[in-house]
């Protein structure tokens, strides 16, 4: 389910099979804003966490959707591939 207030609620929901398993995978993409924004890159480790990543370089655990929304290529925050270049936001 997606609320109203969520940062999903203005997209498009598509439904896919999962390569690896074959079931059905519900993805919502969503329309990024076109602003110039300055970011940073960070190659991820062994046994990083995107909400660890989050707290260690933007202040808060809270703020991992901020990397994901700057990473929209990545799928799923939890198997991101060790050595993947990851853009993080320079406020």
């Amino acid at each position: 389910m997606i609320y109203s207030d969520s940062r999903y609620a203005d997209g498009t929901i598509f439904t896919a099979n999962d390569s690896r398993t074959n079931l059905p995978r519900i993805t919502v993409y969503r329309t990024f804003p076109t602003a110039q924004t300055k970011f940073y890159y960070y190659n991820w480790v062994e046994n990083d966490r995107i909400d660890a990543v989050a707290n260690d370089l933007l202040g808060s655990p809270l703020l991992w959707w901020k990397i994901m929304d700057y990473n929209p290529e990545i799928i799923d925050p939890f198997d991101i591939v060790v050595g993947t270049t990851i853009r993080i936001p320079r406020d």
